[in-house]
């Protein structure tokens, strides 16, 4: 790993060729409040909440969600008071594309001495929707449990699981049963899906319809349940039956980084890749990176090329070409803490705010005080992974540190917004940077002139375009919500394409929905690895009219 303890300085964001290592730019606009938890809606806006944002000086007073609008980049911030604290909650994007939001912060927890708290922080038993349209809150109804770090799934009929979560009381434990919300009937105990999962568990629903657990040593958990493993393991959601496969090549994984390959016809295969992470609270990141294949009948995981820099909080996105973008992270300890020359230079952390939703375009929604320094510890390299042959490629530089607490999305047009960074309580970065990949300088894009707003499974459908002859890839890749360097709903569906016209291409769906759960997707057309911009599509639920 390269020596930067003793250079400050960050490297050049825009080094190299951006045909081969592509762009970062930082954005004129920044949020007021620390973006911990993001979502890219169907209407084309990122809605961004951190409730109290990791700061117990905000408690009962969680800050106010923004919006931010790639097209014209304007925030604007949703003036809507909330019940709860939406602090560490686990969420997933609904057929309707409204976002449902479940657990958090209950209360704070209690910092002792040597990393140690007690108690420790306590979970939200109430659960939220953000409709997209009304650009609006409801609250939804209250789980059984609270949890704190959860993780939803939502399934193949549309319905949601809950799994882990520190509980509301003592003896604040991690929550071993899960609950299932279904639309219009909300929550209930699901006496088949026990397990004891690490605090915010990799999870992925694969194409058979299980549920993949990614498995390590621990994902993120706290003392005493951090000296034990969490092996891999896959969930039959027809039995309730836990299957272990063991654990990775490399175990000690906490805050490292999972991703679902594409899923391409005609077998659509499942893997996973799992990337970064280091051994719990300790000061060993890795940049060890495997693979497993979920379809083979004994999984296992297997090494691949290793990224160039070892990192904590890696975050992981799914492009158009099939590539994976890592970013972020840090080396060094892997708890929250800056450099202390870094920190003398932190500005103090802005006032809350609350409150109809208010317009803040341009500079209007910025922090007050200097941009966060550098901390030499943050790697700033970005990494691409090549599936075809499982390699790495360091392409270009970020400006802006992204640790603990920050976020990556995919955006409609191709690009990567990063989002957060809180290096340490009450220091939150605001600043957005966005990452245009080398595909975006290798000429003319393809595009796509109109498409149909719902499909369903099983059902064929064209979209327009002027560059049918020369389409050969079309995919739907699933918008997504993410948190603490996971999301659930990253996946990338290829579409056989079964006829064309001079103006029009012709693609099939197929018919298992655990394949496509049903939602709003991007539909992206290729040429050659050049992606068009995305509309979005709606796969409707099975026996929706």
């Amino acid at each position: 790993m390269p020596d930067t303890m003793n250079d400050p300085t960050p490297a050049p964001a825009q080094a190299g060729d951006p045909a081969k290592v592509g762009r970062w730019e930082v954005a004129p606009q920044r949020f007021r409040n620390l973006a911990i938890h993001t979502a890219l809606l169907h209407t084309g806006k990122v809605l961004a909440f951190g409730g109290t944002g990791n700061d117990p000086v905000n408690a009962g007073h969680p800050r106010d969600a923004e919006l931010y609008d790639p097209a014209d980049g304007s925030i604007t911030l949703v003036e809507q008071p909330l019940g709860g604290d939406l602090f560490c909650s686990g969420h997933t994007l609904l057929a309707d594309g409204q976002l449902l939001v479940a657990g958090g912060t209950y209360k704070y927890d209690n910092p002792l001495f040597g990393g140690l708290s007690f108690p420790p922080f306590s979970g939200l038993d109430q659960s939220y929707l953000f409709d997209p349209v009304a650009e609006r809150w409801r609250r939804g109804p209250d789980m059984g449990d609270g949890r704190w770090y959860p993780t939803l799934i939502q399934l193949a009929d549309n319905s949601v699981l809950a799994f882990a979560g520190l509980t509301e009381n003592f003896p604040w434990v991690v929550e071993s049963r899960a609950e299932r919300y279904d639309v219009g009937r909300g929550w209930s105990r699901d006496p088949s899906a026990v397990k004891w999962l690490p605090l915010y568990p990799r999870l992925h629903l694969t194409p058979a319809g299980e549920i993949f657990y990614a498995g390590s040593y621990n994902t993120h958990y706290i003392f005493p349940f951090n000296l034990s493993s969490f092996p891999t393991a896959l969930l039959d959601l027809q039995t309730g039956d836990w299957r272990t496969l063991g654990l990775p090549r490399v175990a000690q994984r906490e805050e490292g980084a999972t991703v679902m390959l594409a899923l391409t016809p005609p077998d659509y295969h499942c893997r996973v890749l799992l990337t970064g992470g280091g051994n719990p609270g300790g000061k060993d990141p890795t940049n060890t990176a495997e693979i497993i294949d979920v379809s083979e009948g004994s999984p296992r995981w297997r090494q691949v090329g290793s990224m160039q820099n070892a990192r904590y909080y890696c975050y992981a996105v799914m492009l158009p070409n099939q590539h994976v973008l890592v970013l972020g992270g840090k080396a060094g300890e892997r708890r929250m803490s800056m450099d202390p020359k870094a920190m003398s230079g932190m500005p103090p952390p802005a006032a809350n705010t609350m409150g109809g939703v208010a317009a803040m375009g341009g500079m209007g929604g910025a922090t007050p005080g200097e941009d966060l320094p550098h901390d030499p510890n943050a790697t700033l390299d970005c990494e691409l992974f090549h599936p075809e042959d499982e390699v790495w490629q360091t392409v270009a530089a970020m400006s802006v540190d992204r640790v603990y607490h920050s976020g990556a999305l995919l955006l409609p047009d191709g690009r990567v917004l990063a989002t957060g960074s809180n290096p340490m309580r009450g220091t939150n970065e605001t600043r957005l940077e966005i990452y245009s990949p080398p595909y975006l300088f290798k000429g003319p894009r393809p595009t796509i002139t109109a498409a149909p707003p719902a499909v369903s499974h099983g059902q064929t459908f064209a979209f327009e375009t002027p560059d049918a002859a020369a389409i050969d890839t079309v995919a739907l890749i699933r918008a997504a919500s993410t948190t603490h360097c996971f999301s659930t709903e990253q996946r990338y569906v290829g579409l056989a394409i079964v006829g064309r016209d001079a103006a029009s291409v012709t693609v099939s769906l197929p018919e298992n929905p655990s394949l496509t759960p049903p939602g709003y997707y991007l539909l992206f057309a290729l040429v050659g690895g050049v992606p068009s911009i995305a509309p979005f599509v709606r796969v409707a639920p099975c026996g929706e009219a």
